[in-house]
């Protein structure tokens, strides 16, 4: 069994699906245990899938991986396009905003817990062999894994704090549009690093797999 690739994911999910996520429902030890202990299963099963059928998984994990990244950034371009748009109005309400913003948080959730869970775990274990793919994916993963970390830590917290405040029915003022602006984090540019993911992703669906060794 090879353990290296063990070596980026438990940390990953511990970190990522287990004390950010599962501290909200128990204590942060447990969780992060928790965490560590779905990187394990995963990668148990991983190990399990025949070679007759690795590569094929390989390949459609890859291809989900680009396609995950591509939702995710367009969608957080599109996101960022509707709200900056919204707030050039003078007769924008804070209520207004805050019905269109609201729409967006399931769909990114959705979308980063199927990569967070599935997708980047298990592409890590069936992606490791040697060769210019694995580099490329262990790329994307990385860069994903802090992209993930500044969300959790500044970006989430941010927005959700602006969308649990109260918002008035009348006209934002044009400083009030300014402060949600950056309540919101319009400027962040995680909408690039999850295209540069994409593309990191797409340039290894394009490499041919290394034979593993």
């Amino acid at each position: 069994m090879n353990w290296k690739p063990y070596a980026v994911v438990v940390p990953f999910s511990a970190l990522i699906t287990g004390l950010f996520n599962l501290s909200e429902l128990m204590p942060w030890p447990l969780a992060v245990l928790a965490g560590a202990a779905w990187a394990v299963l995963i990668g148990l099963v991983a190990q399990r899938i025949g070679q007759r059928w690795r590569g094929r998984v390989e390949d459609g994990l890859v291809v989900l991986g680009a396609a995950g990244a591509a939702f995710a950034g367009c969608g957080g371009l599109m996101a960022i396009l509707l709200l900056d748009g919204a707030l050039r109005s003078s007769s924008l309400t804070g209520d207004a905003l805050e019905q269109m913003f609201l729409p967006s948080i399931p769909y990114y959730i959705a979308v980063n817990s199927v990569l967070e869970l599935l997708i980047v775990p298990a592409i890590v274990y069936v992606g490791w062999r040697a060769g210019r793919r694995r580099i490329l994916i262990l790329a994307a993963v990385v860069l994903y894994f802090g992209m993930r970390v500044w969300t959790y830590l500044a970006f989430a917290p941010a927005r959700l704090a602006w969308a649990e405040s109260t918002h008035s029915t009348e006209p934002l003022t044009a400083g009030e549009r300014t402060q949600a602006a950056q309540d919101l984090m319009l400027d962040d540019p995680r909408w690039i690093l999850l295209l540069v993911m994409f593309l990191l992703f797409l340039l290894a669906a394009l490499v041919r797999p290394a034979v593993r060794r």
